[in-house]
């Protein structure tokens, strides 16, 4: 029925369709698609964003219209599923709102997925549902969704194998870990915390820690996460297949913090948030021999030294 996913990946220029490509991850997949000469139909329901001329875009569509998904999802090779409520805060406000979005849409794709014997789809999910304590999280970890976003987003993996199981679509789960770099968001009180403090840097504020700043993250740089979303597509995978995505290393928030700049303040705990964030990557290197190339440190020295010679261009 489906396309053995083992004839992708030969070469053969394909046809993908990317969720939420307008947004921080879903438009650096798109960009990475396209420069490989792939055909790419993206939708977003956010007019703004990061938009490339070159695909076929759908500018304002909700994931939501199964009529919609199904008219765009003709003729596409492999969904990469990425469009989600994803700020925490407003989910915490409207968790109805969230479940409908991330849940009901994935259910939409997913349908229009089968009906369209789409040969692989992959979901974007987040690390949130694990019990992100002071442990090493694996695939098989104990799980506690602490706020509306992981809530639904466990609830939508739950619907994608279930697409698996009982009407054979060819899926794969991605749990990203706290992913950094080029168009991460910048404000929210949960936005990623380098986007946040090197923004607060360049606008010459003092970084906001929060609470005493002991919570640690896995950092994984978001071209290793578009790496790991085109093996995702291109190799042979056991259907319904989850793979953690994340480096294995974590800091603390008070050591990038200290990395950046001494100037800091500290505000109150929120709600939902996770303690500490660290992937066992064991898996995802085996199965799709990924890992993850690019250094956070590195990374930030790079950025600091750019937003250095910035300011020195307003002396």
């Amino acid at each position: 029925m489906y396309q053995d996913i083992r004839n992708i990946g030969n070469g053969a220029k394909m046809k993908y369709l990317v969720t939420g490509a307008a947004g921080f991850i879903g438009s650096n997949l798109t960009d990475r698609l396209l420069d490989e000469g792939h055909e790419v139909v993206c939708v977003d329901i956010n007019a703004d964003g990061y938009w490339n001329d070159k695909a076929e875009n759908h500018i304002g569509w909700d994931i939501r219209d199964t009529s919609k998904m199904f008219e765009i999802s003709n003729g596409v090779d492999v969904i990469f599923h990425l469009a989600a409520e994803t700020k925490i805060q407003e989910s915490i406000k409207n968790p109805v709102e969230c479940f409908d979005v991330n849940t009901t849409g994935t259910c939409s794709l997913l349908e229009a997925a089968k009906e369209n014997n789409v040969s692989k789809f992959i979901f974007s999910s987040t690390c949130g549902i694990y019990k992100c304590d002071w442990k090493i999280q694996p695939e098989g970890s104990t799980e506690d969704c602490l706020n509306p976003y992981s809530t639904s987003k466990k609830n939508a993996e739950n619907i994608v194998k279930m697409y698996s199981s009982m009407y054979g679509l060819n899926t794969l789960i991605f749990r990203y870990f706290n992913v950094y770099g080029p168009r991460q968001h910048e404000e929210g009180q949960y936005a990623p915390v380098l986007g946040i403090f090197l923004k607060q840097l360049t606008e010459n504020k003092p970084l906001t820690i929060v609470g005493d700043g002991s919570q640690k993250r896995d950092l994984v740089y978001v071209d290793d996460v578009v790496n790991a979303n085109i093996l995702g597509a291109t190799t042979h995978t056991e259907s319904g297949s989850l793979y953690n995505v994340g480096t294995g290393v974590n800091y603390s928030i008070q050591e990038i913090a200290d990395m950046i700049s001494p100037v800091q303040t500290y505000i109150d705990k929120r709600p939902g948030e996770i303690q500490s964030t660290q992937a066992l990557i064991n898996k995802i290197k085996n199965d799709l021999q990924w890992k993850p190339t690019t250094s956070m440190e590195d990374w930030l020295k790079n950025e600091l030294k750019e937003i250095e010679w910035q300011k020195k261009q307003l002396v």
